[in-house]
Parts: C-alpha cells; sequence; structure tokens
C-alpha cells in the first residue's frame, strides 16, 4: 500500500512536471493558429475561435531558404564535426604519448571556452580566405567551434570500450584506422549518435556566429531568420509563433526517432565504466 501511494505521487509529479515543460508549446501553437487581432484581444491559453493558417504560410514563406540552408549547413557541419570529433576523441581514448594530458587540456580549454570571445578572431580569420558571409565559411566556422566538443564526448565512450577487440583486430593484422573504422566504431555506435544528436542540436539553435559571419539574406539561416518575423510596428506573435515551431521541426523529428539511441548511448558509456 505504501508503495502504491509513493509510485501515484512519482506519477503525479511526472505529469504535472510535463504539463509545465508542454505549456510554452501549447501557448506557441494556439498562437500560431489565431489571426493578428485575436492574439491581442484573447487570453495566451485560449484557443483559437477557428483555426487560421494564414500565419503559417506567411512564416513559411519567409523562412524557406533560411530553412533549408539551416539543414545545408547543420547536416555537414554536424557531419565534419562527428568525423573528425570521433577520430580525435579514440585517438585521445586509446593512445598515449608524450603531451597527451596537455593535449587534451587545449581540447577542453577549445571546447568550454565561451563562443562568442572567437567571433573576432574567427571573421578575421574567414575574411583572410575570403569566405566570410557564406555558407562554406559558416559550417568551417561551426567545425571548429563544435570538434573539440565531439572529441571529448566520443572520447568518453571509446574509454568504456575493453582494448581486447581492438588487440584481436591487430593479431588479424588490421591498421589502427582499420580497429576503429571495422570493430570500435560499430561498438560504439550508440555513443557516436549521442555525439551527433548533441552537435546537431548546437548547430541548428546556434544564433550569434550565424547572425554575425552571413551579411546576405540569401544565406541566412533559419534562427536569424525567425527573428525578423516580428512586425515592424507591432508584433506579429501568430507569425512569429509559427515560425518558431517550423524552425524546431527538425530537432523534434530527430529526437522523436533517434531519442532512444540518444538515451541508450548515455547510460551504455555510463554503466560499462561503472563496471569497470
Amino acid at each position: 500500500m505504501r508503495l502504491s501511494i509513493k509510485m501515484a505521487i512519482a506519477y503525479l509529479v511526472l505529469v504535472l512536471m510535463s504539463i509545465f515543460w508542454l505549456l510554452p508549446f501549447y501557448i506557441a501553437l494556439v498562437t500560431s493558429l489565431k489571426t493578428h487581432r485575436e492574439t491581442y484581444v484573447t487570453n495566451v491559453l485560449q484557443p483559437p475561435s477557428h483555426i487560421y493558417l494564414g500565419a503559417w504560410i506567411e512564416a513559411w514563406n519567409r523562412v524557406s531558404r533560411a530553412f533549408f540552408n539551416s539543414i545545408v549547413v547543420s547536416i555537414s557541419s554536424t557531419l565534419l564535426c562527428v568525423l573528425i570529433g570521433s577520430l580525435g576523441g579514440y585517438y585521445l581514448a586509446r593512445f598515449r604519448f608524450r603531451g597527451a594530458n596537455a593535449l587534451f587540456f587545449m581540447i577542453a580549454v577549445g571546447a568550454f571556452i565561451p563562443y562568442y570571445v572567437l567571433l573576432i578572431p574567427m571573421t578575421r580569420l574567414l575574411a583572410s580566405i575570403g569566405l566570410f558571409g557564406t555558407l562554406p565559411g559558416l559550417i568551417i566556422a561551426y567545425v571548429i567551434l563544435f570538434s573539440p566538443w565531439a572529441a571529448l564526448i566520443s572520447s568518453a565512450f571509446f574509454l568504456a570500450i575493453p582494448r581486447d577487440f581492438e588487440e584481436a583486430a591487430y593479431v588479424d593484422g588490421a591498421s589502427p584506422l582499420q580497429a576503429f573504422f571495422r570493430v570500435v566504431l560499430p561498438i560504439a555506435l550508440p555513443g557516436i549518435v549521442s555525439t551527433t544528436i548533441i552537435v546537431f542540436m548546437n548547430i541548428w539553435n546556434e544564433f550569434l556566429f550565424a547572425v554575425s559571419l552571413i551579411t546576405d539574406p540569401t544565406y541566412r539561416t533559419i534562427q536569424p531568420e525567425i527573428a525578423n518575423l516580428r512586425g515592424t510596428t507591432t508584433v506579429a506573435w501568430n507569425t512569429l509563433m509559427a515560425g518558431s515551431l517550423i524552425g524546431v521541426l527538425p530537432p523534434t523529428i530527430i529526437c522523436l526517432f533517434l531519442g532512444r539511441y540518444f538515451i541508450r548511448g548515455l547510460l551504455a558509456g555510463t554503466l560499462r565504466g561503472a563496471a569497470r
């Protein structure tokens, strides 16, 4: 009986937390389905008197180009970050050499330094190579910015994998690179998926570099474009909320389809590390 009461309290707390967490999403959704006038004369929690899709159509027409720009930039940057970061993380986790600790410290500093400190040096770097204001330049900036994160996160998963698998591959004549791609990488796949999701989320939601390194509206990404959905004299809340919901669609879809692999990857590294 006492256990049932505790379970009921736990479920009640979880339900209340879920409602509290979903409340902003509900407000954004109902606001996006209201007319411009209705957003100002009704309560934010009140559903629309009738479904109005004009705000969604206007928002999509204004952010569609930026949406696909973000798709290209985020996927390209994420793949490069995960490739470079996983190779670097594997090297840090498996190979011991003189200065390894210093190198690990430098990568950690690069990962945790406030990234707005790097804005001016990154601007000068891209301008010097003629890529300032272009999507390839923004991709390079994100690769430089988030590869240390990918290396640190992936190295934790590689440390949890026993060396016996690689030693068996070496006995069969595999090189370290072959052992990585054919043996270690498939085992660490949940961890790589977790790293990919974290890096993609950060790149997709990044605002400062996107608004500072891209000056041509043709190459603008989704986050600065959503900020531009505000009206000139009054805030068009319905259009702004519709654009915001469009902007969260890719991360939401990724979490829905890959969320279980993300949790599995996080738990795998923790449990294996604890078991050892």
